[in-house]
């Protein structure tokens, strides 16, 4: 099974899942039934540049004193995204407005950790 079918059975509320492992896309998948905010190009470059960088931004921080980053969550106006490092980059899931992004954190780890 892959991850982002594993991470889809957590909650109906996860919308979007992509896992970056080295600089390159393994699974960047869109929940049937839910369409895309926005045109893949978008969700491509954001999880080649923009969430490896705000990631390792706040790995550092943490890692000066804080006990590192579990995950962090990106409010946008439209849905949250939940970043969380895993292996050798990370793994990214879009959650609708209205779910609950710090209980999926706390599941998605569960399932990352196996």
């Amino acid at each position: 099974m892959k991850l982002a079918s594993s991470l889809f059975a957590l909650d109906e509320n996860i919308r979007y899942a992509a896992v970056n492992q080295r600089g390159a896309i393994d699974e960047m998948l869109q929940r049937d039934g839910h369409a895309s905010f926005n045109p893949p190009e978008t969700d491509r470059m954001e999880e080649l540049i923009v969430n490896p960088v705000a990631l390792e931004l706040f790995a550092r921080r943490g890692n000066l004193d804080l006990g590192g980053v579990r995950f962090l969550v990106v409010r946008y106006g439209v849905q949250f995204q939940l970043i969380l490092p895993w292996r050798a980059g990370h793994v990214s899931i879009g959650i609708e407005a209205d779910g609950n992004p710090l209980a999926i954190a706390v599941r998605a780890a569960a399932v990352l950790s196996k």
